[in-house]
């Protein structure tokens, strides 16, 4: 579900329906529920660049 990504992964749901409407990741519905596929989140947050200390973010 939306919320248990934005509670797992600390993003807020604006930004998690932003990513899906951008098609970053993907999901299915279940009655009312958006369930977001654990493995589309996880490949997304493994193709995000590592924190270089020094540099502006």
């Amino acid at each position: 579900m939306i919320k248990d990504v934005c509670d797992d992964y600390g993003v807020g749901r604006t930004y998690c329906y932003k990513l899906l409407s951008e098609g970053c990741i993907s999901a299915v519905k279940l009655g009312g529920k958006t369930l977001i596929l654990a493995e589309s989140i996880d490949k997304y947050f493994s193709a995000l660049p590592a924190y270089q200390p020094g540099t502006r973010a």
